[in-house]
């Protein structure tokens, strides 16, 4: 069965125990500990830039896959067309009952009309 124990003490019992074990290493054992620190911690730097040069060719994706979507929705929109303004009179004849059967009596009339250059003011 476990037993209970303080943590507190079980850490610092640990902590002495491993104090003393580096104290009592030679000397050979020492470098080759530090030549290993050196080592792992040269790499610890380079890790970092190759992170940063990821993020950065991601962000760059990024950009371009926006710009493209920006680019071809802005091509594929139609040009701006003017709208004929309606002017009162105009309004009178779509509104009038007897003048909207006289329309569609004549629509072939007015979809060639229409296509005539020149428009009704011209």
């Amino acid at each position: 069965m476990n037993v209970p124990h303080d943590d507190e003490a079980w850490i610092r019992r640990a902590t002495g125990l491993l104090d003393r074990s580096a104290d009592a290493l030679d000397a050979a054992t020492l470098s080759r500990l530090n030549r290993a620190r050196q080592a792992a911690l040269a790499q610890r730097i380079v890790a970092p830039r190759r992170w940063i040069l990821t993020a950065g060719i991601g962000a760059a994706a990024a950009a371009v896959f926006g710009l493209a979507i920006g680019l071809r929705h802005r091509v594929e929109t139609p040009a701006h067309r003017a709208t004929p303004t309606l002017q009162a009179a105009d309004i009178d004849v779509l509104t009038s009952d007897d003048d909207a059967l006289d329309l569609y009596e004549n629509l072939d009339f007015y979809a060639w009309l229409e296509t005539q250059p020149g428009g009704p003011n011209g």
